[in-house]
């Protein structure tokens, strides 16, 4: 009999060939490629919230080297330190019509925005990757780097009911290593990738209590969200300043 509640993702099990052979080789291919450097942290290893803007591209690619190094990383060199990490996405029209991939998101570890699954799988030990912006930041643009998580307080619904603490996160490079451009209400992204580096950085955990009875009052869920809103934002300004002073 299964233990695992209703609607909850299977385990990821990092045994798995899909993990060994294809995802976590192309994952660190894909990040030396695009030379990318973590600042701040350590990761935290036990159950945790990240909230970031949406990726750039069709494939989110920084996003999902975000998760091979918060994650997998150590466990991919090392055989230790396995964080099982999961980017909450909802599908797309695009992902739809494209065949497989929704079976190699599957294996990657992607959950939908179901709360309850999320909630249970921070309750087990694992991480998750949120970003509340979703398809309003998937967008090209010349300000493509604001957070817009107007209204979005899942994140810290879930925080809430599971005590999981918030970690501001930012990535930066992704729009430049797949540039595209919007034609009235469709977005185009460049399917091959220009060399562009990835800079991350991790901001510090802003611890939540649990209170899930509290996880619907606005009194304690906007200033949570207006406060990692603030701060996830700092770090992308920061990021963006000092490359912009790289030689």
């Amino acid at each position: 009999m299964s233990d695992l509640p209703d609607g909850a993702p299977p385990r990821l099990d990092p045994e798995h060939w899909f993990y060994r052979g294809l995802i976590l080789p192309w994952a660190r291919a894909m990040t030396r490629y695009h030379r990318l450097h973590l600042a701040g942290g350590p990761p935290p290893k036990g159950p945790c919230i990240y909230v970031a803007l949406h990726g750039a591209g069709y494939l989110v690619v920084d996003l999902v080297l975000a998760c091979y190094q918060l994650g997998w990383k150590e466990f991919h060199e090392t055989g230790r330190g396995f964080t099982g990490m999961r980017i909450v996405a909802a599908d797309s029209k695009i992902e739809r019509a494209l065949p497989g991939l929704p079976t190699v998101k599957q294996f990657a570890g992607t959950i939908g925005t179901s709360e309850d699954a999320c909630v249970a799988v921070l309750e087990r030990g694992e991480q998750l990757l949120v970003t509340p912006g979703g398809m309003r930041e998937a967008q090209p643009a010349r300000d493509f780097y604001r957070l817009r998580w107007e209204g979005r307080y899942g994140f810290v619904r879930l925080a809430l009911r599971t005590g999981a603490p918030i970690v501001p996160f930012a990535i930066v490079g992704g729009a430049e290593a797949y540039p595209g451009f919007r034609w009235k209400r469709l977005s185009f992204w460049s399917p091959l990738p220009l060399p562009a580096r990835f800079d991350m950085v991790l901001g510090e955990p802003i611890p939540v209590q649990r209170a899930p009875e509290r996880a619907r009052d606005p009194a304690v869920v906007k200033p949570l969200h207006a406060l990692a809103w603030e701060r996830t934002q700092a770090l992308y300004d920061g990021l963006r300043a000092r490359r912009g002073k790289r030689p």
